[in-house]
């Protein structure tokens, strides 16, 4: 065995109480790396096609990253994997914290949990034993007393602990899996299929060393990283001072700021992605109103910055880091109003302030703070609950709903009361809680009367806080990625912030190859998204993708002890993507089932800021993306070519 991974993952199955260890050989994490890689090569073995995520006999895994432990930088996160239950495809959402550099130390890469328990149960996991215990008292807990309670049992602080809330008890299509008291898994509806195996917990603590094959080679390649890295540099904190200024400038004259990538690095060191808020409303990239409003006229400069930068860290009490994180963007808080005053929490990252803010009309920042908290909670997605209530305020408007529905709640635009009244009802499934609490697309279905035209999504997944009329790049993400509704894997802006050209020749070759500017920003797509498959799967943060020009490759050679060139690994990425977007056509998912809504597209231009007039030609972006990639439109995924190319058509004869 080389370093960086254990040689083994665990797959439990809670109905007969049974464990079942496999050991792949080095081969297998060469081609799938760790992560959502193996996460994906296993489920797409192990569980039957059209299987409903539900069923007792779905899996879910949790996959550590190929380097985490090794002391690489940025390796802290970790990987929940299964069939989404909100979209009907493959499933995937990641968090930092310190959970996965402990799945490794109990001597496992993953751990996969199958069946279904008669009763709530918890999972202990340690390099000693696996056991499944009675979690009947900890059923109905909010995730921060559930890990709490089973630190005190186990009479260990250190303890590392991803658990569901009310939310994924109750099987919320919406819901996540949280650890480290609030760091949330939240996309994919993913704690849902924990819930609906009566899987409340998994505990992890072990003590067993992480194999590095060149311990001195990574703390060289750290050192010499740092040195750029730690650098804050007079311009970039220039424009982070006069930022709001700026931003208002963008909006009236169109003139952007070329995106810097040490420029998000001092954005995120000051103020984490809080940072954004003032920005991203007014350039057009956070989505105002329900998506048909206009930062710069509809929020405003001064609501936006309510909830932004210097107001948001004003209740900070301390930064927080993750596992091997040298940027330290998260805080924790000092909650001052609220049923949760007088406590602490996560600091509310810049998705949250944008679906519970811009997409709102709503800038109370204690509202939000308190909307942040009973989310983390309930282990309830943040955006999806967001846009599920502008959904439901837009129903509300429009005559589709009434008091009646709403349980006498008089929905409308930045009403705080209002908005946490719904957001409560959500989160406990009550009244048309029940019907928002699995997404805006089912809810449109069963609301009817064209509630549809109000449902902004992709495939079922609500849409993250950036517009695609700004970048294009998104809308392709949104639509075409495995995961739909995804953010932080590539855009057209994400391209240059990677630097993917620079490292690796064959994303050069590519860029430089396409004709015409569409063309050579599709081609830095793709590279971003082959990119991004192995920062997921060697447990690599995404914020320091984007802060930096990340060393992936000298990092992977030297915790494996492997000799892979930097187009080796770029292949690999490729490899992943097709794995995971062809278990979306195994599932029977056409291109069209995870069609963008025509208010993210422009099909009815804003007329006024930064987006008026745009509309977006969806049907040449997915085409040219699809060819650039070698997938068959028709299909939805990889042509058997590619799947015979990329070595994975094995695993579906």
């Amino acid at each position: 065995m080389a370093g960086g991974y254990t040689g083994k993952y665990c797959i439990v199955n809670l109905s007969d109480a049974t464990t079942e260890v496999v050991t792949p050989d080095e081969a297998f994490y060469q081609k799938y790396l760790s992560g959502y890689g193996l996460g994906a090569a296993v489920i797409m073995e192990r569980q039957k096609p059209g299987l409903d995520p539900l069923a007792p006999q779905s899996h879910l895994g949790f996959c550590s990253g190929l380097i985490t432990g090794s002391g690489a930088l940025f390796a802290g996160r970790f990987m929940v994997v299964g069939k989404s239950p909100l979209t009907g495809g493959w499933g995937d959402a990641n968090a930092g914290g310190y959970l996965s550099r402990e799945i490794k130390r109990t001597g496992y890469d993953a751990v996969f949990f199958t069946g279904a328990a008669p009763k709530p149960v918890w999972v202990n996991i340690t390099d000693e034993n696996i056991e499944i215990k009675d979690a009947g008292s900890l059923w109905g807990k909010d995730i921060i007393d559930t890990e709490a309670a089973l630190k005190k049992e186990l009479g260990d602080q250190k303890v590392q602990v991803a658990c569901i809330g009310e939310s994924g008890e109750k099987c919320s299509l919406i819901s996540g899996i949280a650890t480290d008291n609030g760091r949330m898994a939240a996309r994919s509806g993913l704690g849902a299929v924990m819930g609906s195996k009566k899987l409340k917990a998994v505990a992890f603590r072990g003590s067993r060393a992480i194999p590095v094959a060149h311990p001195e080679a990574v703390k060289e390649i750290n050192r010499k990283f740092m040195v750029e890295y730690k650098k804050s540099k007079l311009p970039d904190r220039l424009t982070v001072k006069f930022m709001h200024f700026i931003s208002r400038m963008i909006a009236k004259t169109g003139i952007a700021v070329p995106a810097q990538a040490s420029l998000v690095r001092e954005i995120y060191r000051q103020y984490g992605t809080a940072g954004l808020t003032v920005y991203s409303a007014m350039v057009g990239d956070m989505p105002i109103k329900n998506w048909v409003g206009v930062g710069i006229t509809d929020y405003t400069a001064a609501s936006a910055a309510k909830n932004s930068d210097e107001q948001v860290i004003r209740y900070q009490k301390r930064k927080y880091a993750c596992q091997s994180c040298p940027l330290a963007c998260g805080g924790i808080i000092d909650i001052e109003k609220g049923r949760y005053r007088g406590t602490q929490g996560h600091k509310p990252e810049y998705e949250t302030l944008g679906s519970f803010g811009g997409l709102l009309l709503h800038d109370d920042l204690d509202a939000i703070i308190e909307l942040n908290e009973m989310c983390n909670r309930a282990g309830i997605d943040t955006i999806s609950t967001g846009a599920a209530v502008a959904f439901a305020i837009e129903c509300f408007e429009n005559g589709i709903i009434d008091e009646s529905a709403t349980g006498g709640v008089r929905l409308g635009w930045g009403k705080s009361a209002e908005i946490i009244k719904l957001t409560e009802m959500i989160i406990k499934r009550d009244g048309i809680g029940d019907i928002l609490a699995d997404g805006v697309k089912r809810a449109a279905e069963k609301i009817g009367n064209h509630a549809d035209q109000f449902a902004v999504h992709a495939g079922g997944q609500e849409l993250p806080m950036h517009d695609p009329r700004l970048d294009p790049g998104f809308a392709i993400a949104y639509q075409c990625e495995p995961t739909p509704g995804r953010h932080s894997i590539s855009s057209f802006q994400y391209t240059d912030l990677y630097g993917v050209a620079r490292m690796f020749p064959a994303a050069g070759r590519m860029i430089k190859g396409a004709r015409g500017k569409q063309s050579k920003k599709i081609s830095g797509y793709t590279a971003g998204t082959y990119y991004m498959q192995l920062v997921n799967s060697a447990g690599l943060c995404f914020f320091g993708a984007i802060t930096s020009t990340l060393p992936v490759v000298d990092w992977l050679n030297a915790v494996t002890g492997w000799d892979l060139s930097p187009d080796a690994y770029f292949k690999t990425g490729e490899r992943i993507l097709a794995l995971r977007k062809a278990f979306n056509v195994r599932e029977g998912i056409k291109p069209a089932d995870h069609k963008l809504s025509d208010r993210a597209l422009g099909k009815t231009p804003l007329t006024r800021g930064p987006l008026k007039g745009v509309t977006l030609n969806m049907d040449d972006l997915m085409k040219e993306f699809f060819d650039t990639v070698g997938w068959d439109p028709a299909g939805g995924g990889p042509t058997p070519a590619k799947m015979k190319e990329l070595g994975i058509d094995s695993l579906f004869s």
